[in-house]
């Protein structure tokens, strides 16, 4: 599933049981990091790439996070990429993907 990421991307939390409103900025990435033992030694660990709210995020890469499914873009986002002005340019450039979008939310309206 291919996501729109950045700290302007409202989102939610990937947790799976969360429904916590964040952002897809680096600050909520499971991404590599650098942990230092109780012995000093610094050790590098891989993230998965999910976005997670800092209570869940705070946990580090647990083994769960592979079996966990991205939560899609948010509605407010895809209104916002369908809207905004600032988004003409990216329209016009992909009209495939905003039909698809546009027939998303008609239908979305509709139920």
């Amino acid at each position: 599933m291919s996501r729109w990421a950045g700290y302007g991307v409202p989102a939610v939390c990937d947790w799976p049981t969360c429904s916590t409103e964040i952002n897809r900025g680096l600050g909520f990435k499971c991404e590599r990091r650098y942990i230092e033992t109780e012995d000093g030694e610094e050790i590098e660990e891989d993230g998965c790439g999910l976005y997670f709210c800092i209570e869940h995020l705070a946990l580090g890469c647990v083994p769960e996070h592979d079996g966990f499914t991205p939560k899609p873009d948010t509605a407010e986002w895809e209104q916002w990429m369908l809207t905004d002005e600032s988004w003409e340019l990216w329209r016009q450039e992909n009209p495939e993907v905003v039909a698809q979008l546009r027939q998303r939310h008609d239908l979305e309206k509709a139920s």
